[in-house]
C-alpha cells in the first residue's frame, strides 16, 4: 500500500458530478436511487482511475488487469453513505478480493471499533505501516505501527494468505535484485523499476533497497 497522488476529475464527473449526487438526493424509490447511484460505473471513470493507481489494487497493490477488471471501490461505503457514491475524491480502484465480503466491503469502523481505515490518496501508508521481509522464513508481513493500521490491515486482509503467498515470490525477486545492485547496472535498473508507483508490490521493492542495499553501503562507510 502506497501513497497514491490523486489526479483531477474526468471530464464526465466535471459535468456531471453536482447533478448525479441531486438525483440520487431526491429519488422517489430505491429503483430510481439505484439507478442515480450505478451512474459511478461509468467508463471514463474508470479508466481514469485505472490510470491513477497504474492498473493495481489501491491496498494490497497487486495487479489486477492481468486476471481480472477490477472494482470501483467507495472508500466510504455507498451503502451507508449514498450521496458520497458518484464523488470522485471517494473513489479507489480495488481488486475483488480486497473490496469482497470478508474484506472492505461496505466496513466502516467507528473511532471505539479502531478508528478510521486509511485512504491512501489522503494519507501516507507509511504512517501506519512498516513493510517487513524475513530472510529466514522468506515471508513478507504488512506490520501495523498503530490502531488505525491494526484496523486497516485487518480489514483491508494486507496479510491474507493468498496475497502473502503472490507477494512472497515477487519480494524474493526484490532481494536478489538488491544483492546485485551495486554490481550489475540491469539489476540496479530493474529494481528501481520495481520501486516506481507503477511496480507491483512497490512498498516491499523500496523496503528491500532501503534494508539490503542503502543500509549496507552506510554500514560499510562506517567501518
Amino acid at each position: 500500500m502506497i501513497k497514491i497522488n490523486r489526479t483531477g476529475k474526468p471530464s464526465v464527473l466535471q459535468k456531471k458530478e453536482t447533478i448525479w449526487v441531486e438525483k440520487i438526493k431526491n429519488a422517489s424509490s430505491a429503483d430510481e436511487r439505484h439507478k442515480a447511484i450505478s451512474k459511478y460505473r461509468h467508463p471514463e471513470i474508470k479508466a481514469f482511475l485505472s490510470e491513477m493507481f497504474n492498473g493495481k489494487c489501491a491496498f494490497c497493490e497487486s495487479y489486477i488487469e492481468n486476471v481480472d477488471y477490477g472494482d470501483i471501490e467507495h472508500f466510504k461505503p455507498k451503502a451507508k453513505f449514498p450521496y458520497e457514491a458518484v464523488i470522485w475524491e471517494n473513489l479507489l480502484l480495488s481488486c475483488k478480493k480486497c473490496n469482497g465480503a470478508g474484506q472492505k466491503g461496505d466496513e466502516w469502523p467507528l473511532e471505539s471499533e479502531g478508528g478510521l481505515l486509511i485512504n491512501p490518496c489522503e494519507e501516507d501508508p507509511n504512517d501506519f505501516f512498516s513493510f517487513e521481509f524475513d530472510a529466514e522464513t522468506l515471508v513478507s508481513i504488512v506490520k501495523p505501527k498503530n490502531k488505525r493500521g491494526e484496523t486497516s490491515e485487518r480489514i483491508y486482509g494486507l496479510n491474507k494468505q493468498t496475497l502473502i503467498k503472490d507477494r512472497n515470490q515477487k519480494v524474493r525477486i526484490f532481494v536478489f535484485l538488491a544483492s546485485y545492485y551495486n554490481i550489475d547496472p540491469r539489476a540496479r535498473t530493474f529494481l528501481d523499476e520495481f520501486i516506481e508507483t507503477s511496480g507491483e508490490y512497490s512498498a516491499f521493492a523500496k523496503m528491500i533497497k532501503e534494508k539490503y542495499v542503502d543500509n549496507a553501503s552506510e554500514n560499510n562507510q562506517q567501518r
